[in-house]
């Protein structure tokens, strides 16, 4: 079951390269599934481009700048407690 297509691909009568009947159908198999990956891909492009598009207003930029600020006040709070809790241990660890 180890048959070898040969392809003569300058019609000099020899063979220039082999292939099997496995890496045929992988091949195959391959530009199969690019070719459906393909389709789907320009299908679904098509439908989002009926889509309404997103605006993004002042508000939303806004509102996500305030949840930033205070992300960023809460871990300076949490950093001061980290570092009150190090030095409290460094003072046990060193009784200065």
């Amino acid at each position: 079951m180890n048959k070898k297509l040969a392809v003569d691909l300058d019609s000099d009568g020899k063979s220039d390269f082999k292939i099997d009947f496995k890496t045929l159908a992988i091949v195959g198999g391959m530009i199969i599934t690019m070719t459906m990956s393909y389709t789907s891909l320009k299908s679904e492009i098509e439908i989002a481009k009926t889509m309404p598009k997103i605006i993004i207003d002042q508000d939303d930029t806004k509102i996500m700048n305030q949840k930033m600020d205070y992300i960023i006040k809460e871990l300076e709070k949490y950093e001061e407690q980290t570092n009150k809790r190090l030095e409290s241990l460094e003072d046990k660890v060193y009784k200065k």
